[in-house]
């Protein structure tokens, strides 16, 4: 008997915030969502779509609903996966809150969305096709009661594989990155766009500058240095660090020695997690509490 094979894909529950017609200036804004149409389904059902090639599964979100509705998003708030069976065995979808950047395009329809209709959170709930997907708005519509969906984003790196302290002979703070961590510095670009990282901070090491510098570079963006940050800080300045990081609205990302992760983390409010070189982890925050924490990256395979 042929195995059943798992198919991955992502998406995002799209969505702005459109001031009511009734209220007055400077009132309450109205929270609506996105809903495509498929011609080839004739169903009603959320941006989403498969990964290209071994794509991390948080850039085919940001991607599939840039090519199907032509909205720029950034990820927020991860919402709960939806399980389901399709003609080749199970399908599992990753979905996030995605809030919508930069200036909205006139909807051009395209092979796979003829459609799209901003909504309020009722009117989508009886147009969607699918149960899996009014389960998934019910998910949003609780972040958005608890103003959830709003969260801030910060991004705690432990720096790339840096060449061994036994091998190299000059300062430790210009010990710089192996082949494999440069590789992965690399890797973490999409990763970090997909939330929109907009504020890069790193500890003055050569191998923590040198693991976001492929994405500040990418993206024009200054990078800033912070003493706080290194190896031998202590826990009042990383406090004070962390503190004005979480003050900040736009999406930033620190990067950091293993050493000084879990004050980092503390200060935060988060909990300790064993970050190999490479890895890091997304904090979901408003107004100073954690609401969620993620993997940076969900591999498609």
């Amino acid at each position: 008997m042929a195995r059943e094979q798992l198919t991955t894909a992502a998406g995002g529950v799209v969505w702005r915030h459109r001031a009511s017609p009734t209220s007055e200036p400077g009132g309450s804004r109205r929270v609506e969502v996105l809903v495509a149409h498929r011609p080839r389904y004739d169903d009603w059902t959320f941006p989403k779509g498969k990964p290209e090639g071994d794509e991390d599964l948080v850039a085919t979100a940001v991607r599939e609903i840039a090519e199907e509705t032509g909205l720029r998003v950034r990820l927020g708030h991860p919402l709960p996966d939806t399980t389901y069976l399709i003609s080749d065995g199970p399908k599992v979808v990753s979905y996030w809150s995605a809030r919508t950047v930069g200036p909205e395009t006139d909807f051009e329809p395209n092979k796979e969305v003829d459609e799209i209709r901003w909504l309020r959170l009722g009117e989508a709930r009886r147009l969607l096709t699918y149960e899996h997907d009014i389960e998934l708005l019910d998910a949003f519509a609780e972040l958005r009661e608890a103003k959830a969906h709003r969260t801030r984003t910060l991004i705690v790196l432990r720096h790339a594989k840096a060449e061994s302290r036994d091998s190299w002979d000059g300062d430790d703070v210009d010990r710089p990155l192996t082949k494999v961590g440069v590789a992965r510095a690399a890797e973490l670009s999409p990763l970090l766009s997909a939330y929109g990282v907009r504020r890069i901070i790193s500890s003055p090491a050569l191998r923590c500058t040198q693991t976001v510098e492929p994405y500040a570079n990418g993206m024009s963006t200054f990078l800033e240095i912070d003493d706080r940050l290194s190896e031998d800080t202590r826990f009042s300045q990383v406090n004070r660090s962390v503190s004005a990081m979480l003050d900040h609205k736009k999406p930033v990302t620190l990067c950091t020695h293993r050493p000084t992760l879990p004050w980092i983390l503390d200060a935060i409010g988060a909990d300790t997690v064993d970050l190999k070189p490479g890895q890091g982890v997304v904090v979901h925050h408003r107004k100073g509490v954690v609401l969620a924490t993620e993997p940076l990256g969900r591999p498609s395979s």
